[in-house]
């Protein structure tokens, strides 16, 4: 028989006790969990403001980073995905329309936007047909976050403009000293990586490095918004690391260059406009 390179076929589930199944619960009760039992703990926790705004900052975007981590390598029937889907989508409306109070809201909004982002993102990584890919989807994705948020009319730009849409939108997690909560964490955000480690899982690329690579960005995205004040895109970090990171990422091959080419410098050239009706243009 000779070797091929397409993806190994979705595990399945023998008498319900799938390896796949179970990483994929871990994966996806590990982030109401962990932030139930932060919630639990933070008014009791005393840390000087600075201290309690990196210990949010870093709950809201490690928790749900290593949860997609742990599930995006998950590879289960479709209608497990459509399942998961249908759940986080119908928790996200109910909360919307019923409004909660901050920690039970939080925990539902936090595990929902990991299930959402795990069952669009993953499934579609899975089913990439060659690593380079991810050159185009990294630039493309950065671009798109870049106009989201600076765009009046942009979704990001709406969304941060709005308690009620935010409180929906993004990972939140409570602030230690108190009974405060901080998002971090934008849904879109985490459905790009769970697509970037649903890719890294099914082509090979090294796991590990590419989950650091996306905590690294992170991290990047959270020291410029700090030291400048605003809000800062944090796919443009994610995709820089994960492009400069992982070399097979930018090996395209030749059939993929003309299509690629062109993405990338329509991306581009949106951001360029949106940059100079922002900055130049009054």
């Amino acid at each position: 028989m000779q070797p091929t390179d397409e993806p190994a076929p979705p595990d399945r589930m023998p008498a319900g006790r799938s390896p796949a199944l179970l990483r994929l619960t871990l994966g996806l009760a590990l982030t109401p969990t962990l932030v139930g039992l932060a919630s639990a703990l933070a008014p009791g926790i005393r840390l000087s403001e600075l201290g309690a705004s990196v210990a949010a900052f870093a709950g809201a975007t490690l928790v749900p980073i290593l949860a997609l981590a742990i599930s995006a390598k998950a590879r289960v029937p479709l209608r497990a995905t459509l399942a998961v889907l249908t759940v986080a989508a119908t928790t996200l409306v109910i909360v919307a329309l019923s409004r909660p109070r901050p920690i039970p809201a939080m925990l539902l909004v936090d595990g929902a936007l990991v299930a959402l982002a795990w069952a669009i993102g993953a499934s579609i990584g899975q089913r990439i047909q060659h690593v380079a890919h991810l050159l185009p989807a990294c630039i493309v994705a950065a671009s798109a976050d870049i106009v989201s948020s600076l765009s009046p009319e942009g979704p990001t730009h709406a969304i941060a403009g709005s308690d009620r849409a935010l409180s929906i939108a993004a990972v939140w997690f409570p602030v230690q000293g108190t009974h405060a909560v901080s998002p971090a964490l934008g849904a879109g955000d985490l459905l790009f990586m769970a697509l970037l480690f649903g890719a890294a899982a099914v082509h090979g690329l090294p796991y590990a490095r590419t989950v650091a690579l996306a905590l690294l960005g992170t991290a990047l995205a959270g020291l410029a918004a700090a030291w400048l004040g605003v809000a800062v895109p944090a796919l443009v970090p994610i995709a820089a690391a994960v492009v400069l990171g992982l070399p097979a990422v930018r090996q395209l091959r030749p059939v993929d260059r003309s299509a690629a080419r062109w993405s990338m410098a329509i991306a581009s050239a949106l951001v360029l406009a949106v940059l100079t009706r922002k900055f130049l243009v009054r």
